[in-house]
């Protein structure tokens, strides 16, 4: 078992190799609305179904089948080169530590844009660059798309919005009681919208994503 403390890496979302963490995707997803702020206002609030919340997700993963979107996940690196590995390894559910992923805008006039919708971190790996990495490769993947445009929303005095800040993100202002909570149903949250416009070297100073 990998110990939460060591490295994290971001790999691309491929149905082969992780369709099976799906549930542990949408697990992830609820307990970070159910504990803390994520980086999207979404649609749901507690109690959660987690039914309806894997419904969603699966539709997220259909809109990647159709290259509308891109899904990263934070993973532990692979085994080293020098220990035995098996061909057909694939990531457990429990080493999956955080998920981001970027809407690509189908439109004529807005085809090189994307919007990051969602960005997690699991409580147990944050403080390590996760969130850090998670939105590099957002970007990096954005960029080999032909994107040199990208937006975000967060909760306002959010933890998204301290690392969307820390990569270069420029505030474009703040909605408040914008949306209601995750956490408090009854109380309303402010949103903070950030812009970044990417340069489509980044895949030349930036090593790739793994798939």
């Amino acid at each position: 078992m990998t110990s939460p403390s060591s490295p994290s890496q971001t790999y691309v979302f491929h149905p082969e190799q992780h369709a099976h963490l799906l549930p542990y995707m949408a697990a992830l997803h609820a307990s970070s609305l159910n504990i803390d702020r994520t980086t999207t206002i979404g649609p749901f609030l507690p109690p959660l179904s987690l039914d309806s919340l894997l419904s969603w997700w699966k539709d997220r993963l259909a809109e990647m089948q159709t290259h509308k979107r891109v899904i990263i996940l934070l993973l532990p690196p692979p085994p080293p080169q020098d220990s035995p590995q098996d061909p057909n390894h694939k990531p457990k559910g429990e080493d999956l530590r955080g998920v981001a992923m970027v809407d690509f805008d189908q439109s004529q006039a807005g085809n090189f844009r994307g919007v990051i919708d969602l960005l997690i971190v699991g409580q147990k790996h944050r403080r390590k660059g996760g969130a850090k990495s998670l939105i590099q490769a957002c970007e990096y993947e954005s960029a080999r798309k032909g994107r040199s445009l990208l937006t975000t929303t967060t909760e306002t005095n959010s933890h998204a919005e301290l690392a969307f800040r820390s990569c270069g993100y420029v505030e474009v202002g703040k909605i408040p009681n914008f949306s209601r909570s995750g956490v408090d149903a009854t109380t309303k949250k402010g949103v903070t919208l950030f812009y970044k416009e990417i340069l489509l070297q980044i895949r030349d100073s930036q090593a790739p994503v793994l798939g």
